[in-house]
């Protein structure tokens, strides 16, 4: 084993969010226009979307892509889930050109508690009522984590609950499914 990975092991870094929920120095609401991500058409995320410094960090990548088409979020594999923001936390934050004309696909893995509440997705929810050129939203969760018998009445729950969001696209489909292992980046 070598000695970096030995240190690892006994001085673990510290989470993403950990560093940022500690930092003084705030996350804008969007780079500055010589450092807008104008050419990002594809963002792949692997980070707790839920932890509020985070979310902070999530809007302003989506203020500052305006041509972006594609958006997949994972949640990572270490997750240490710190709460649950609602559609309303992103109504604030995210003023994103992308999220009205550009954003198409948008694609979540949950690793767990997808079902725990529905706020868990809150921004699956902004999106779906914002993103007018949204064509798909899929929302993947991880099979093994649910027991086989309770599956069935929480899924209904939950297709129950997508279908009663406003939408901006009257286009847009909706999907939920389990699938065997997430993806890793």
């Amino acid at each position: 084993m070598s000695a970096a990975k030995r240190r690892r092991q006994r001085h673990p870094s510290p989470s993403a969010s950990t560093v940022l929920s500690k930092t003084k120095i705030a996350v804008p609401r969007m780079l500055p226009k010589k450092c807008c991500l104008l050419g990002l058409q594809k963002l792949t995320l692997a980070l707790d979307h839920n932890h509020e410094a985070l979310a902070r960090l999530v809007s302003c990548l989506l203020n500052s892509s305006p041509n972006l088409k594609d958006l997949e979020i994972m949640d990572p594999f270490d997750i240490r889930y710190s709460g649950h923001l609602a559609a309303e936390f992103w109504e604030k934050h995210i003023t994103a050109d992308c999220i009205q004309n550009h954003l198409s696909v948008v694609t979540f893995y949950m690793r767990e508690s997808l079902f725990g509440g529905y706020p868990r997705i809150g921004l699956c929810q902004f999106l779906v009522m914002n993103a007018r050129a949204l064509k798909r939203m899929s929302i993947k969760y991880h099979r093994s984590l649910y027991k086989t018998e309770h599956v069935a009445t929480v899924l209904e729950a939950v297709q129950s609950e997508l279908r009663l969001w406003p939408r901006a696209s009257p286009d847009v489909q909706l999907e939920l499914s389990e699938i065997d292992c997430i993806p890793s980046i």
